[in-house]
């Protein structure tokens, strides 16, 4: 017998781990570049520190960014809700 989620709790069980998944390859990227400072690590012509350092860690970010759009985007279509709540209107009044 298989146990089945609510689609609310799916889509936050998925965004936990997509979150922890980007933080865990942002503290690899930025990183990188110091732990390889004095490696001979070539990426083509240039160390791979300063390439990091360059530009490579800003494009990683962008995958980053973008993955986590996309991701989300169509995980909280498919379960029809947000993987967030949002907080109340501050500027309705309250109703009793």
């Amino acid at each position: 017998m298989a146990h089945t989620l609510p689609p609310l709790e799916t889509l936050r069980r998925k965004s936990r781990v997509l979150t922890t998944v980007c933080l865990l390859v942002w503290i690899g990227a930025t990183l990188v570049p110091v732990l390889a400072a004095r490696a001979p690590w070539k990426l083509g012509p240039w160390p791979v520190d300063f390439w990091m350092a360059a530009q490579g860690c800003v494009l990683v970010y962008l995958m980053i960014v973008a993955a986590y759009a996309v991701l989300i985007n169509r995980w909280e279509r498919e379960a029809q809700a947000l993987s967030f709540e949002l907080p109340p209107l501050q500027d309705e009044e309250p109703r009793l």
